[in-house]
């Protein structure tokens, strides 16, 4: 079978699904195909801000219905190790999902609104003269525009100048509520160098993981085991999930075909101090859908995604500073028991992109002129 579409999508994660259902509502004709058959997991914390909430939004056009989110809550709690630091209340909820779940729900709309989709596709040739994609079974796709969306070890990394070194590596596990009843949004500092332990209601059970910048030999498993070990949790009988993510370095697109656009981790499209990834993914592939119609897709897409690409590269600036010892214990001195500043910052940076990373001293100042 030979059949040609106006892009095929690599990866039908959020990031995938928010490509190809935006294709379609612009009557382009996309195809995804993914290693996988949905429904499966994906390694995340599956953190829904405000922002994230209106993409969902407007790629169903209507309210999500509730059934998609496993949690919410309205209260955010940061811990030094053991040591509770504050909670927080939040102006607005923040929703949890399931990633099973939550990806099943949006390749299952992007399907129900007429999108072609073929799992279980872990073995397929892509020529990009001839800007054809070969399948496991000899079907051969041909394209327009060619959107990887398959995650930090992309296909894609043979163009790009990112190494290993360059990820992050996270690893879960899933503790049954009654041995972890919580149901706020918990950050753990102190285990980490550079990264955060965190700890999430999702239905019945608690999400906890962990995730660093990649270095070849670091105990993960380990860190996260003796961090359950501390609150009487026997870490033999958990089971663990890792997976490689971006951590603050964008992919350089610049030696890509012009019809070659990469979304959500393949693009290394995560916040560096939140470690937020679902707003990009589903943000970058809406705008890879808008460019794929434009003479030069890639530029077009690039200048789209410029504030993206700038909260990346600011964040990873505002990161170093964020985990440099003494600055670190100084934030660690301020946050302590005040409920207020967190609020603050998580209203205007984490629900919402009101400031730039590099405008952290106006935040600040805001923040002061705000009591």
């Amino acid at each position: 079978m030979e059949r040609t579409f106006d892009a095929v999508i690599i990866g039908g994660g959020p990031a995938g699904a928010a490509c190809g259902i935006t294709l379609l509502k612009q009557n382009a004709e996309p195809c995804i195909i993914d290693k996988a058959v949905f429904p499966r997991h994906k390694t995340c914390a599956g953190l829904i801000t405000a922002k994230t909430y209106a993409l969902i939004r407007e790629l169903l056009d209507k309210e999500p219905p509730e059934e998609l989110f496993c949690n919410r809550s309205s209260e955010v709690r940061l811990y030094h190790r053991t040591q509770l630091l504050t909670d927080a209340p939040l102006d607005r909820p923040v929703r949890l999902v399931s990633r099973s779940h939550f990806d099943n729900a949006l390749i299952n709309a992007y399907r129900a609104a007429g999108g072609t989709l073929r799992e279980g596709e872990g073995d397929i040739t892509i020529d990009y003269d001839q800007k054809r994609v070969t399948l496991s079974n000899g079907d051969i796709l041909y394209y327009r525009s060619l959107v990887f969306a398959d995650g930090a070890l992309s296909l894609s990394r043979r163009f790009t100048r990112i190494k290993n070194s360059d990820l992050a590596f996270g690893i879960e596990a899933y503790i049954p509520h009654r041995l972890m009843p919580i149901d706020s949004v918990n950050l753990y500092f102190g285990y980490l160098d550079s990264g955060y332990v965190w700890a999430f209601p999702h239905g019945d059970t608690v999400c906890v993981g962990a995730a660093d910048r990649f270095q070849k030999g670091e105990g993960y498993r380990e860190i996260l085991s003796a961090f359950l070990k501390e609150r009487g949790i026997e870490p033999e009988e958990t089971r663990y999930i890792g997976a490689f993510l971006p951590y603050g370095k964008a992919a350089d697109q610049q030696g890509l075909p012009q019809d070659v656009l990469l979304i959500g981790d393949a693009a290394g499209l995560t916040d560096p101090i939140s470690g937020e990834g679902l707003y990009m993914a589903m943000a970058s592939g809406i705008h890879a859908a808008k460019a794929a119609a434009q003479p030069q897709p890639k530029e077009a897409y690039l200048n789209s995604i410029a504030p993206l690409l700038r909260t990346v590269r600011d964040g990873v600036k505002a990161q170093r500073t964020f985990y440099a010892p003494l600055f670190h214990r100084v934030f660690l001195n301020r946050v302590k028991g005040n409920r207020r500043v967190v609020t603050f910052f998580f209203e205007n940076m984490v629900h919402e992109y009101r400031y730039g990373y590099h405008d952290l001293q106006r935040l600040y100042r805001d923040y002061k002129q705000s009591k």
